[in-house]
């Protein structure tokens, strides 16, 4: 398939998108391009746009891209590390409830 074949059946209002991100996905093999899909139903967001944006030749848009999923990485992190100290505050609280409630009933 051409990008003009692809973009012929992409409505008007895609058109723009399509002829920005369309060349990478013209210039996969079908094998890559069922790899990308398969990443897409599977929620690996992030490694689909790496797969597009290795095939893309425009230098500004991947260095702009991989500051922005860096940027991401690191919010991820941070929350990651976030939602380990709530579960161990929430465990330490269960801790002491348990504890109370054992020494309630006299075990």
């Amino acid at each position: 398939m051409t990008i003009e074949e692809l973009l012929a059946q992409v409505p008007d209002e895609f058109r723009p998108v399509a002829a920005k991100y369309g060349p990478a996905l013209v210039a996969m093999t079908a094998d890559e391009f069922a790899a990308w899909i398969d990443l897409l139903i599977m929620g690996r967001t992030y490694a689909a746009w790496q797969a597009i944006m290795a095939k893309l030749e425009d230098a500004d848009l991947l260095a702009a891209w991989r500051k922005t999923a860096d940027k991401w990485d690191e919010a991820n992190a941070a929350n990651a590390a976030r939602l380990d100290l709530q579960r161990e505050a929430a465990l330490a609280v269960i801790r002491v409830l348990l504890t109370a409630a054992l020494a309630l009933v006299g075990l």
